[in-house]
């Protein structure tokens, strides 16, 4: 099935898949006439979090089956309201070292894919002009609670692949703008990484997903330093290497070879 136009007033539509069958397995009503702003905080959580983990064939165990979609094959979506989303997630970030630990460490991670990952678009809210920019800013510093509140903490078991490619899913959805995009020329006016193409907004965007980093980077978690690290390296934003030095510099001692080859790669932004 091609892709449907969309109207204006669906832009902000968490999308569907258009088929009953994806992956052999059969989509539910539930997501075929899906609204996340029509349930409530705690149903958004439920609808995230209190799903049996799933693993699919070829493995893809951090997506659940029902709701992740392969492709671009969308029927048109119920919309969703964004400032609603965009509140709720700004919640669930800021509220996520009592809310996590609900559920189980694979719960977790599937969640945080299926949130963060390209199947639903939510990270596009994060970049919606048509949002407030200081809500946008907002949710984005929240982020900062589920490393300090929950990834951070000793006793607390991670997945540890949803935390560490977190803020590699925000870079590319943030470079990916779709208002970077020109469809006459089938290309993005703007490329990964020229910041000097930013507008005054999605400059300031960049500068708080930076400052973010930042602050996770000196949680005293070296786990978590490591995922600040890795996000850092695809952030590129220009003061990343300076951030980087200077902690290369300040734990010389502490690093391996090969530790310390993987965190030049983060400060010079050829890390994978």
């Amino acid at each position: 099935m091609r892709p449907r136009s969309m109207k204006s007033s669906m832009k902000h539509a968490v999308f569907l898949v258009s088929s009953q069958w994806f992956y052999g397995c059969t989509v539910s009503d539930e997501v075929r006439n899906l609204d996340l702003s029509a349930k409530t905080f705690e149903e958004f959580i439920q609808f995230f979090f209190a799903r049996e983990v799933v693993t699919l064939d070829p493995p893809l165990d951090h997506l659940p089956d029902d709701v992740v979609h392969k492709g671009r094959d969308f029927d048109e979506a119920v919309p969703s309201l964004p400032e609603v989303l965009l509140g709720y997630l700004t919640r669930l970030f800021s509220d996520f070292g009592r809310i996590a630990p609900n559920y189980s460490p694979k719960q977790v991670n599937q969640a945080i894919w299926t949130i963060l990952g390209p199947g639903l678009g939510m990270p596009e809210i994060l970049f919606d002009a048509a949002v407030p920019l200081s809500k946008r800013l907002d949710c984005i510093r929240a982020m900062y609670h589920v490393y300090s509140d929950f990834v951070a903490l000793p006793k607390v078991e991670v997945v540890a692949n949803s935390f560490d490619m977190w803020w590699d899913l925000l870079a590319h959805n943030f470079w990916f703008q779709r208002r970077f995009y020109d469809p006459r020329k089938c290309a993005f006016d703007i490329e990964w990484g020229d910041v000097s193409r930013l507008d005054s907004e999605s400059r300031m965007t960049l500068d708080i997903m930076f400052e973010t980093l930042n602050r996770i980077l000196e949680l005293p978690d070296v786990r978590t330093q490591m995922f600040a690290l890795h996000g850092l390296g695809h952030l590129c934003h220009p003061d990343v290497k300076k951030i980087v030095q200077r902690f290369i510099d300040e734990h010389e001692s502490e690093l391996t070879d090969e530790r310390r080859k993987w965190i030049e790669q983060c400060r010079d932004g050829t890390v994978m």
